[in-house]
């Protein structure tokens, strides 16, 4: 099952509310969640799961004629050399090589078993970036990483080429993130961009003092309540994604009780993550 978190605009902190919403789904759910980045590079998804990288040394096999010469330990240590790991490490492979074991030993563990992240590429990436020969490779590796778990959540951000867009098509529930005072509600509805048929609206960083409330927009747009979300900024959870400790904050703040931004803030992560995961068919 796939999840797609996109927006058509910049700076509405996408990757930040995506990681949110899969947390909370491992919190609440028994599913087994993957997380990865819909192109080459995802540094805020990135920064969101600590950033580690996952690199494995190989030591090639020294040659037995000089085993025993202090010309082997030199070669040893001059053979010694990372290998790529992760997305860059996955590209490589033919689909036939990408096994659960494979896929899994490239991926960063979050929560054991339960929660995996797929590290990007560290290769810059340009506007041509499509046209690299093992661009070709990564519906490949996202369909494993799929078959690997129960969901997986894909990060378009505000991506708009080929790729991207087979995701937003393919996707069990295209998630649409916007800030507060934006028009991509309406704008959705003049031009259907022909997205998944199940699409969810969600406002992050939400204030429930500004000009559109939850309740405004939905009456506006006559968007269903089921239909949208609105995540309450937390400063607290912008430090904790900034730090890498986004798993962590979000577990703190739903086992949290009594009153106050943090409760809120819960509150509604819970409901919009329920009502995704439902909108994708998924019972919690």
């Amino acid at each position: 099952m796939k999840i797609a978190f996109w927006s058509g605009e910049k700076q509405v902190d996408t990757a930040f509310h995506m990681s949110l919403v899969a947390c909370a789904s491992v919190s609440i759910s028994s599913l087994s969640i993957a997380v990865a980045s819909g192109g080459y590079n995802g540094k805020e998804l990135e920064k969101s799961f600590s950033g580690k990288r996952k690199d494995s040394v190989l030591k090639q096999p020294v040659d037995r004629e000089y085993e025993n010469t202090g010309q082997a330990i030199l070669a040893a240590e001059q053979q010694e050399y990372f290998l790529a790991a992760g997305l860059d490490c996955l590209l490589g492979k033919q689909k036939e090589e990408l096994t659960k074991q494979v896929v899994r030993a490239n991926m960063q563990q979050i929560i054991k078993e339960r929660m995996y992240y797929l590290p990007t590429s560290r290769k810059r990436e340009q506007e041509w970036w499509q046209e690299d020969s093992f661009f070709v490779r990564l519906k490949q590796v996202m369909d494993a990483v799929e078959g690997c778990f129960d969901v997986i959540f894909i990060d378009c951000g505000n991506r708009k080429d080929d790729f991207t867009q087979s995701v937003l098509q393919e996707a069990d529930v295209c998630v649409l993130n916007m800030n507060q005072e934006s028009e991509l509600i309406g704008d959705y509805y003049r031009n259907p961009p022909g997205f998944s048929r199940k699409v969810f609206f969600l406002v992050g960083n939400y204030f429930e003092d500004g000009l559109y409330t939850r309740k405004n927009l939905e009456r506006l747009y006559r968007v269903g309540e089921n239909m949208l979300g609105a995540i309450p900024y937390n400063l607290q959870m912008k430090e904790a994604a900034r730090t890498g400790r986004t798993e962590a904050e979000v577990k703190k703040h739903m086992t949290e009780h009594g009153g106050g931004r943090n409760f809120e803030f819960a509150q509604e992560l819970i409901r919009t993550t329920k009502l995704i995961l439902r909108m994708a068919g998924i019972e919690v």
